[in-house]
């Protein structure tokens, strides 16, 4: 069963997704602000753990990030520095895990089908003393997914190390900047 999973994660993955879509069409009253407040309110202080739990995992979807902050600060508005610490954490173990297992859900043809001229230009100059910089202007840039950087990393073998340090050098002035964005919007919702 692990290995269809496995070998099918996608596809599980948009059947899901459909069901939801489908739901949401038919029971509309499920996405409303008050719907939604409603049940995070029930949640308690589960609501944060399930905010953690989507953070860490999202990168096994290659979900952007950006949502999930946008989100947190909206929801979270007197936790924005957890939310912070949260969605850092959530960016460097998505970062490990495409890093590590980027075979996961098929994500290496997937990225190599669809970006083959950057994979091989990023391989060939991830060595030496550029992978730092280019980590690191890799992920400040919000147009361009992350997890790719990181995936190339691990094909080439670069010591994780290497990669958190500049990884989080681009990704903390951009979380910064999602985190201040959803506050003020979710002052603006809550007018």
């Amino acid at each position: 069963m692990l290995a269809y999973l496995h070998r099918h994660i996608n596809s599980v993955w948009l059947c899901l997704v459909a069901l939801v879509l489908g739901l949401l069409l038919l029971f509309p009253d499920w996405l409303t602000r008050d719907s939604i407040s409603a049940y995070l309110a029930g949640l308690g202080s589960g609501a944060l753990l399930v905010y953690l739990l989507m953070c860490v995992t999202r990168s096994l979807l290659m979900i952007p990030v950006t949502p999930f902050v946008l989100a947190g600060a909206v929801t979270f508005p007197d936790l924005l520095v957890l939310v912070f610490g949260i969605s850092l954490a959530g960016i460097v173990v998505g970062a490990f895990l495409i890093y590590s297992f980027p075979a996961l859900g098929g994500y290496d043809r997937l990225l190599e089908e669809r970006y083959p001229a950057k994979i091989a230009l990023l391989k060939k100059n991830m060595h030496g003393n550029r992978s730092f910089w280019i980590i690191a202007g890799w992920s400040i840039f919000p147009l361009v997914p992350t997890d790719l950087i990181c995936y190339v990393a691990g094909m080439v073998r670069l010591p994780f190390r290497k990669v958190v340090g500049p990884l989080l050098v681009g990704e903390i002035p951009l979380v910064t900047i999602y985190v201040y964005l959803g506050s003020e919007f979710g002052d603006w919702l809550r007018i």
